[in-house]
């Protein structure tokens, strides 16, 4: 497993990071530990969260294998705030209030006494920067989390962000986290050149575009039963046909050029989805959400896969830089 530096807070987190959405939801507790336990056994070192997945049910399901395999100070756990955690006017958003319960309830829920790195989870035109700094700064203080970072935000409110902690005095944040795939590529036009600017790691989600780079879907079947883009329509709505198309093409580039494994194994087309988002220089982890245990066993033969030109071209002549053919930015207000 290689292990790669997270922007500004220096620490050193594998270039795989394990998704925990499912867990509690598709993904049994038996098979989610089965998961923690051979991704951890393998090398992967951080485990990436959030306080609205399953329902909550997720962290829970972290907490409970995490505390029992004695693996919590092996682990960088993250978690999430902004989302509804309930049906009232103040349960959502990046009010000091929301914020501030997001956070004890995950530190509830993991079985932890601190977030090693605590993302705000989309950006809330309602609130200032400032506040949101100085809640986070107040958390960090108390030391219930460690790092602070931003997922899918505009890269001009990030960059705001930055700002004022300069001139406040307060945390700065140590990386983002947006979507990041063959099929989405827009990131790469003003977010990861923000990045590598600003010295922000990036935890890139949804590497697989959510199953369509691993082969899930098929033009004209409609989606198969248990696969993610039946579960919510907002993420059926990133399963495009032309992004079939070029999950297709892809397939057919390695049917006709294997490309093999240290293994001697010829790599499979979602391995070869994962290390093309690896191979941008900005980015930190791409963020694995195995549903299963043969799945996490197939994606972790990604880290071991590199990239040459030719392919990297060939990618490039399916979805050029900075475009895309599927909406991953469908949850953001700002991207449209």
């Amino acid at each position: 497993m290689e292990y790669r530096r997270l922007g500004r807070s220096g620490l050193r987190v594998s270039c795989l990071a394990l998704g925990t959405m499912n867990f509690g939801d598709a993904t049994t507790p038996p098979d989610a530990d089965r998961i923690i336990r051979t991704a951890v056994e393998r090398g992967i070192n951080l485990l990436d969260g959030a306080d609205v997945y399953a329902g909550g049910e997720s962290q829970r399901v972290v907490g409970r294998i995490v505390e029992e395999a004695g693996l919590r100070d092996r682990l960088i756990l993250t978690s999430k705030a902004f989302m509804p955690l309930g049906d009232g006017p103040n349960d959502r958003g990046l009010t000091r209030r929301h914020v501030m319960d997001s956070c004890e309830a995950s530190l509830r829920s993991l079985r932890t006494d601190r977030i090693d790195v605590f993302f705000l989870h989309r950006h809330d035109p309602s609130v200032g920067a400032d506040e949101v700094l100085a809640t986070l700064d107040l958390l960090l203080r108390q030391g219930k989390i460690l790092h602070a970072g931003c997922s899918t935000f505009p890269p001009w409110r990030t960059v705001e962000y930055l700002t004022t902690a300069l001139h406040r005095g307060l945390p700065p944040f140590t990386c983002e986290q947006p979507p990041y795939n063959l099929v989405d590529r827009r990131a790469e036009v003003e977010i990861l050149p923000m990045c590598r600017a600003f010295d922000l790691g990036v935890l890139a989600w949804s590497p697989l575009a959510q199953g369509t780079l691993a082969g899930r879907y098929a033009r004209g079947a409609g989606f198969p039963a248990g696969s993610r883009a039946t579960r919510k329509p907002v993420f059926g709505e990133r399963v495009s046909d032309a992004a079939i198309e070029v999950a297709g093409q892809l397939a057919g580039r390695l049917a006709s050029r294997p490309l093999p494994l240290p293994s001697g194994r010829p790599a499979t087309l979602a391995q070869l989805a994962v290390a093309f988002v690896l191979a941008r220089p900005e980015v930190t982890a791409a963020i694995i959400g195995p549903r299963t245990p043969g799945q996490l066993e197939e994606l972790l033969g990604a880290a071991d896969l590199r990239l040459g030109a030719d392919e990297l071209a060939f990618c490039d002549s399916l979805v050029p830089p900075g475009r895309n053919v599927s909406n991953h930015f469908n949850t953001t207000d700002w991207m449209r």
